[in-house]
């Protein structure tokens, strides 16, 4: 008699197929176990895990590229597996595993994982960080490089000096606030690229811009269980456990005002005889036919439009932020590149991009910024479409890959002392790596505007040195000391542990240099 037989011999009323059932129960989940077993012995090399939860307690721990890109590393290598009953994750800390990975094998792993929050509940499935890899992905890309590419993005150099202004002059009245008129001015110049639109002082629709995006950070950093389980979208927002529901309503309605109601009010001034100021989604409706855009042509000027912000508000205003916490923090570095713009430029204007070139230890100081301060620890995450092959190992298809920056830019086969703030690494004989190869991203998801983010970086930088002496304050001080100095690996416990790695709120102080910076501040105008 074989198994199935007995167990249909049992009486459904009698109760005696309790014993069957557990009997079942047990067989598969030996079974799972077993297959799940062999099925990770091709997979790299993973922690021990828990027999259901798997890797839970480090997929889900804050700045897990720490112990990822330290302890595992050491352990494991540089390719790391870990698992949790919803996921496959591959870890990978080199730069040759990247590359070899996301460079060589970008066809198959330029995906996006499937986030149901943020692309289905606030809407942001159309956004060109967010899109699957399909034909409308790369027709975004391809729309945005005409736009960011080198030679375009110097020609926003007028604007890109007219916003370091700006930002000096805030900074000069209520330095208190400086985190935000950072992130309001970078906000006013991508709006303007993008829209042509000029937000005024406390600006309801700059306002707005900034709550989306509050909302896109807060669902990067949060667990919500309907990513894992997608079919809980469809429960009202009364339901127990619904209650996320108020939050993508809020979020999406946020982005509709920014996304669409932006674009409609460019696309109503074409209509109306010409944009009142030329701008990148003006410029693309004209070039399109106007009035008589098509549906298709329209969206893909909407969302590459909107996806000026995605990018540039967080990786631009984070670097910023970042640079000011550093250099504040190591004063002999600020000193030495005050030397070198006073030399070159003078006293009496600050820094522009035609001096950038001149300007070698300005430009490895931010590198370095860059190195210690990586915008995305984790960058943004690929997805495998399909089984590939990595160095003995199987990446299944739908793993979710994560280039860990953070330690590739702490890799001592690459960089000397990599826990130091150095600058001079980069303008040794045979200086070491340019970060900046890696912190926007690989293969077919590199940041399109990563030009002109690099450019806004560097001149607002250099103008704030060449204005101002950065001071930390007692705060930060203590923190640091306790933390274990300004060289120690622990540093990192000065950022948010989210996705986008910007520092926590600090204190500092701006303080002019001398009378000239006073002058120069006082004479400056738009």
């Amino acid at each position: 008699m074989t198994l199935s037989t007995s167990l249909r011999t049992y009486s459904l009323f009698s109760g005696s197929w309790i014993p069957a059932l557990l009997l079942g129960a047990t067989l598969g989940l030996l079974l799972f176990r077993f297959y799940r077993t062999r099925a990770d012995s091709s997979l790299p090399p993973s922690p021990p895990k828990h027999w259901f939860w798997g890797n839970k307690d480090i997929v889900s721990q804050p700045y897990r590229f720490v112990p990822l890109g330290t302890e595992l590393k050491d352990a494991l290598g540089d390719i790391i597996t870990t698992t949790t009953p919803f996921g496959t994750f591959i870890t990978l800390n080199s730069v040759e595993l990247a590359t070899e990975l996301l460079e060589k094998h970008a066809s198959v792993t330029a995906n996006r994982p499937r986030n149901t929050m943020i692309q289905d509940l606030l809407g942001w499935s159309e956004a060109v960080g967010f899109r699957e890899h399909d034909e409308w992905h790369k027709k975004q890309r391809r729309i945005l490089a005409s736009a960011l590419h080198p030679t375009a993005a110097r020609s926003y150099e007028s604007q890109h000096l007219d916003s370091t202004l700006e930002l000096l002059r805030r900074i000069s009245h209520d330095q208190r606030s400086f985190q935000k008129h950072i992130s309001d001015v970078i906000g006013n110049f991508i709006l303007r690229l993008a829209y042509g639109y000029t937000p005024g002082q406390d600006d309801t629709l700059l306002a707005t811009v900034h709550s989306a995006f509050s909302y896109l950070a807060k669902a990067s950093a949060q667990y919500f269980p309907v990513n894992d389980f997608p079919i809980l979208k469809y429960i009202p927002a009364w339901f127990p456990g619904g209650d996320f529901q108020k939050f993508g309503r809020e979020g999406r309605q946020s982005r509709d005002l920014y996304a669409n109601g932006l674009f409609e009010m460019v696309f109503e001034q074409v209509r109306n005889g010409g944009a009142e100021h030329p701008s990148y989604a003006s410029q693309l409706l004209e070039s399109k036919g106007g009035a008589n855009i098509t549906d298709t042509d329209m969206e893909l000027i909407k969302w590459t439009a909107a996806s000026f912000f995605t990018g540039g508000s967080t990786t631009t205003v984070g670097l910023i932020w970042s640079f000011i916490l550093m250099v504040s923090l190591h004063p002999e570095t600020a000193k030495l590149a005050r030397a070198e713009i006073d030399a070159v430029v003078g006293r009496e204007r600050v820094p522009e991009l035609k001096d950038r070139e001149k300007l070698p230890y300005m430009e490895a100081l931010l590198q370095e910024v860059m190195r210690l301060c990586p915008v995305a620890p984790l960058g943004l995450p690929h997805t495998a479409t399909e089984d590939i092959q990595l160095g003995g190992y199987r990446i299944p298809k739908n793993a979710t890959i994560n280039p860990n920056i953070w330690a590739m830019l702490r890799d001592s086969k690459h960089y000397s002392s990599p826990n130091s703030f150095d600058p001079s690494r980069y303008l040794k004989s045979v200086p070491d790596p340019d970060p900046r190869k890696y912190i926007f991203g690989f293969g077919r998801r590199v940041c399109p505007g990563l030009h002109v983010a690099n450019n806004t970086t560097w001149i607002i930088c250099a103008g704030i040195l060449s204005v101002f002496d950065l001071q930390p304050g007692p705060e930060l001080l203590a923190r640091v000391e306790q933390l274990g100095g300004r060289d120690s690996r622990q540093m990192y416990k000065l950022f948010k542990p989210y996705l986008v790695y910007d520092p926590l709120p600090f204190s500092c102080n701006f303080v002019p240099r001398d009378q000239a910076a006073v002058e120069l501040l006082a004479n400056s105008t738009l």
